[in-house]
């Protein structure tokens, strides 16, 4: 599991408004209780640190020993660091890129890019666009794993990014990726700057957002397997339920009505069920009975 920040919205309880590295050094405790395996730097520009000294806030993000002081403290915790250099960024309508698939290897146009076999790492941003519809997951996500096989690759879910609202979690096969705030029920600018609030609001409530979130990423640490899954009988226009690896299943209501459970132990659920009946847009993770 990777945890998006956007380090000049990530903000820390001194931050005074604008995030930098030592706003991401003060919060690494939450990052660590929060059962994260990566934290991923989104954008990062190694030309924002400064090389020492006195660094302007509104241009640097840091000193090069802030960026040591935070991976080592991430490290520190079992959490890997990555870094999203914005120059990577390049559209496939630009003119470098047209001119480099045209280009033979070994060329001056071609070696401007570096060309990947497979999907890699690639966004999954799918079930993000998708409507609430259980039909409509269900082909995304059944065409996600059949390219992600076909190529070699691992599929990347992403349920909220920059600006857009976040879906309802899911406990999908590969990788996920949870947008800084998301574990909150919020996203986006305000989130982080709220983020001290949010957090002391939450900690303690075992029903909050938060919580949700600390006990399913925990359970998908015990759980996790083989990227794989079967779809079960009983999914249709209104439930999406499939098996995992390990005898686990997930089940997901779309619709407007309560719907029954299959048979096993309940371990996690989006929101309380209901005289055991699965309630509306609610997500149940059950273990079934040996």
């Amino acid at each position: 599991m990777v945890y998006q920040i956007s380090p000049r919205r990530f903000v820390g309880s001194d931050a005074g408004g604008v995030g930098d590295l030592r706003s991401v050094i003060s919060r690494i405790p939450y990052l660590a209780s929060l059962g994260i395996d990566a934290v991923w730097l989104s954008p990062f520009d190694p030309a924002a640190l400064a090389d020492g000294g006195h660094h302007d806030r509104d241009v640097r993000l840091g000193t090069l020993a802030d960026f040591d002081e935070m991976t080592s403290g991430l490290h520190a915790h079992g959490i890997k660091v990555i870094v999203d250099d914005p120059p990577s960024h390049t559209s496939n309508r630009h003119p470098w890129f047209t001119e480099a698939l045209a280009a033979p290897p070994g060329s001056t146009a071609a070696n401007r890019s570096i060309f990947r076999d497979g999907l890699g790492r690639s966004f999954t941003f799918d079930l993000l666009d998708a409507s609430w519809d259980a039909g409509e997951f269900l082909r995304v996500i059944t065409d996600n794993l059949a390219d992600a096989q076909q190529y070699g690759a691992s599929t990347t879910w992403v349920l909220a990014s920059h600006g857009a609202a976040p879906r309802r979690a899911r406990a999908l096969p590969g990788s996920t990726y949870l947008y800084q705030g998301e574990e909150l029920g919020r996203s986006g600018a305000a989130a982080a700057v709220s983020l001290p609030v949010s957090v002391a609001a939450q900690e303690h409530d075992p029903d909050s957002t938060l919580s949700l979130y600390r006990q399913a990423l925990a359970w998908r640490r015990k759980l996790q397997a083989a990227e794989s899954l079967e779809w079960m009988p009983g999914t249709n226009g209104q439930v999406l339920h499939f098996g995992r690896p390990g005898g686990w299943r997930s089940a997901t209501n779309f619709g407007p009505r309560t719907v029954p459970l299959p048979h096993g132990t309940v371990v996690l659920a989006s929101a309380p069920l209901e005289a055991g009946l699965l309630p509306a847009d609610t997500t149940a993770w059950i273990i079934l009975d040996s």
